[in-house]
């Protein structure tokens, strides 16, 4: 069985508590090189009991001495178009963080380099990976709720530091690019175009509420699939409590996503205006495998397989075209349609 080296380029908590772990747990993976300007954060690698051979500063060098197969990207936004390419143009499969890049431009660049150097690229939408999100995309595919008409996504948390993240580059506008948005949200237009297809148009608002940053903490997006489905997210910064999940609704019935209960529940049938109701539930996933470790044993499993990892750069550009027109909606104040590319 081939071996595959591993580089990590940055080491803070995603790294740590998704990539790392994922590829030390993967028979076929072996932690080659790490890289990182913070040296507290590589020394939180090595508390952690994960060892790579090389250990660097700058992933610069770091691609020039070292011999890798695959890169995880897990640095803040602003780096990813240049980590990415540097990466891709050393012949390596790559491991993506979102957003893929903070611009369009970044974001072609990427997927340029990537096809010339014929090399495939996975981005990190772990939601896709969630068995609740899985069982109910099968449930729309099979057509048992009928079209969609209407999905609702909230995503939200208390945000990412102090608490989770290493350090507060989130909530630093030339490192991050942007806030909620795109930490949260961008999940969000990933998973609803996987299932209702693209978002052909949309307005938004974004907006700081209430942490003392400058970066969104909280943004709401209404979307349009074509003229016969809409669609409505809410993420944000500063929700200590609240529903956190997916509603997909059908001509014939509805399937709720519900992240806090670990369940995805279908309720079919009709239930007309004078009150009577002809309803059934049935429960389609209860529990699963983390979201994270599901994504990281795709991938790492992919990698010795023929073939496109389940998440492409494609579905990382259309989220993030997606996420840069929601900021736009907002600046202006206007509807904003979308067209393919």
């Amino acid at each position: 069985m081939k071996k595959f080296r591993i580089g990590v380029i940055g080491a803070g908590s995603i790294a740590r508590h998704a990539h790392i772990p994922g590829y030390a747990a993967a028979s076929n993976c072996v932690l080659t090189a790490i890289a990182d300007p913070d040296a507290g954060c590589l020394q939180k690698v090595a508390e952690q009991g994960w060892r790579f051979a090389g250990v660097y500063s700058d992933y610069r060098e770091m691609l020039k001495k070292e011999k890798l197969d695959v890169v995880s990207v897990c640095a803040p936004n602003v780096f990813h178009k240049a980590m990415a390419v540097a990466a891709l143009e050393k012949g390596c499969d790559l491991l993506l963080e979102k957003p893929v890049a903070l611009t369009m431009a970044d974001a072609e660049a990427i997927r340029s380099s990537a096809r010339r150097k014929r090399r495939r690229i996975m981005v990190a939408f772990s939601h896709r990976f969630n068995e609740l999100n899985v069982a109910a995309r099968k449930a729309v595919r099979a057509g048992r709720i009928g079209k969609l008409y209407m999905l609702r996504v909230r995503f939200a948390h208390t945000g990412p530091w102090p608490g989770w993240a290493s350090t507060g580059w989130f909530y630093n506008p030339k490192l991050a690019g942007g806030g909620a948005m795109l930490d949260m949200a961008i999940h969000a237009f990933d998973l609803v175009q996987w299932f209702a297809g693209p978002v052909t148009a949309m307005q938004a608002k974004v907006a700081t509420l209430r942490k003392p940053i400058q970066v969104d903490d909280n943004a709401v997006a209404l979307l349009e699939f074509g003229p016969k489905c809409l669609g409505y997210v809410e993420a944000g910064w500063t929700s200590p409590a609240g529903y956190c999940g997916v509603e997909l609704m059908g001509d014939n019935g509805a399937i709720f996503v519900d992240y806090s209960q670990n369940k995805t529940i279908m309720v079919s049938g009709v239930r007309t205006p004078d009150g009577k109701s002809r309803q059934r539930t049935a429960v389609l996933q209860e529990g699963g495998p983390a979201s994270w470790k599901a994504q990281m044993g795709h991938f790492t499993r992919q990698l010795g397989r023929r073939g496109p990892f389940r998440v492409g750069i494609e579905d990382g550009i259309s989220a993030l075209r997606v996420a840069l027109a929601a900021y736009q909606s907002s600046r202006t104040g206007r509807r904003v349609v979308l067209r393919g590319g």
